[in-house]
């Protein structure tokens, strides 16, 4: 059971980690005009995924994940 708990408790951490730096970056670099593209997949743009590739790998690199239980 605990095994379980330390598996939701890190896929949970790693998605809102990667949400917020997301929308951190959606917010603030996503809004200049040089970004946006006419080219979309199920409305999400390069950008986006360019900023969600970047945000996950920012936070695997800097962050270590520990088992809190």
């Amino acid at each position: 059971m605990a095994t379980l708990f330390n598996i939701i408790s890190v896929a949970s951490a790693f998605v809102f980690g990667v949400g917020l730096m997301y929308w951190v970056m959606d917010v603030t670099i996503g809004r200049l005009k040089f970004l946006h593209s006419e080219k979309e997949w199920n409305g999400l743009q390069l950008k986006d995924f360019i900023f969600i590739l970047f945000s996950a790998v920012l936070l695997l690199s800097i962050f270590d994940f520990y088992k809190p239980y």
